[in-house]
Parts: structure tokens; sequence; C-alpha cells
């Protein structure tokens, strides 16, 4: 008999292998360039989801939850579909088959949000500050619909400060900038600590925008 589940690990196999090949062509995976300075500008590019952290987790999930639901309907046929394991450890489909069910769809659910963030990029963007104009730019995709595309700007003379949140790790946090009317703006993904160099980072912004820097520890 086909084992439909190895079948079914194998095709999502395929499919990721298929992307890793084609989509590069016309999708970055954080590997550009991130971003270009001059005396009078600074252009800082911010990645988006399009990290292979998070494929590797909306894969993960969708192989979790196709292994989850695949163990539900055997215990709905009463049999499993196997070869190698016998069908005395098949589970009664009440309570616990409903429960994977449920568990399976939750994570097809949740795999289908972490495609989705990493098709359409979101949170990825750019950081522009023109010394020249006197203001500074800020671009993040979004999610389709009316936040797709996000747009601000802010006038240099409102910049109040900079705020690095810092980690225990060496080198890394979430770099913020503190203005008076938009209060506090992110410049680096608050979701990715990973070490960047960000103190390095805020401290040569701090320069260029002649403001003061403040840094305070992650809680």
């Amino acid at each position: 008999m086909i084992n439909v589940y190895v079948f079914l690990v194998g095709l999502v196999l395929i499919v990721m292998s298929a992307l890793l090949v084609h989509v590069p062509k016309f999708i970055s995976w954080g590997s550009e360039k991130l971003g270009c300075r001059s005396q009078d500008a600074w252009l800082d590019i911010v990645p988006g989801s399009r990290k292979i952290i998070n494929l590797f987790w909306a894969s993960f999930t969708l192989l979790g939850s196709l292994g989850v639901l695949y163990i539900s309907v055997s215990s709905y046929y009463g049999r499993d579909f196997f070869s190698f394991i016998s069908s005395e450890f098949v589970i009664p489909f009440l309570t616990q088959g409903v429960t994977l069910t449920f568990y399976g769809i939750a994570g097809l659910f949740l795999s289908l949000h972490w495609w989705l963030l990493i098709f359409w990029n979101v949170g990825s963007g750019y950081n522009f500050f023109d010394k020249k104009n006197r203001m500074v730019c800020f671009f993040r995709y979004g999610f389709p619909g009316t936040y797709r595309r996000i747009f601000l700007r802010v006038r240099m003379e409102d910049i109040q400060s900079l705020i690095l949140q810092a980690n225990p790790e060496p080198s890394s946090g979430v770099l913020y900038m503190q203005t008076r009317e938009q209060g506090t703006i992110p410049l680096t993904p608050v979701d990715d600590r990973t070490p960047c160099n960000v103190i390095q980072k805020a401290w040569d912004l701090s320069r260029f925008l002649s403001v003061p820097m403040e840094i305070v520890p992650y809680s």
C-alpha cells in the first residue's frame, strides 16, 4: 500500500526545493546590500519576513500539521495506512481523533500565516535620512489592504534621541527613534534580536543625525 504520509512529505520537500531554486530570482532573502550612505544621506534597508528561519517554521508547522491530520484520518477509518505500523496502535476517533483533527487544522492555519508573511514580505522597507532636506522617511510593507504600503515622514528637528534597547548578547538589540510628534518609531525589526552590530549602527546614526543616544536594557 502506498504510504500517503511519505508521499505528502516528499511532495512538500519538492515544492520547497523548487521555491529555493526559482524564487530567489525575483524575491530577496536578505542577502542584498543593507543600504548605502553618503555625507548628506543615509539609506537603510529593513529586512522583512523573507528569512530562512521563517521558512523553516512554515515548513515545520506544515509537515507537523499534515502528520497530525493523517493520524486523525487513520483513527476515523479505524486503520493505519502506514505499512510498517500495526493497526493495533490506531487511536479511537472519539475523543483523541477529534482533538488531533482540531490541532491539525489549527496548525495548517498557522503554517498559512507563516507562508503569507514570507510571500508578502511583511515588515520590509527602508529608512531614508536626508540631511539636505532635513527629512527622515520611513517605508514599510504590511498585509494587503489599506496598510499594504506604510509611509511616514519626520522632520529632523522633531527627533529627540535614539534609544537602543540592548540585549544580553553582544552587539544586538532593537533601535528606536524618539520624536516629538510621532512618538517612538522602531528603526530595526522588533522581532529580530539576532546579533547584527546594532550598537555600532546606532552610534554612527546618532553622529549622522547629531542627536543623543540612550541605551536601555531589554526587559
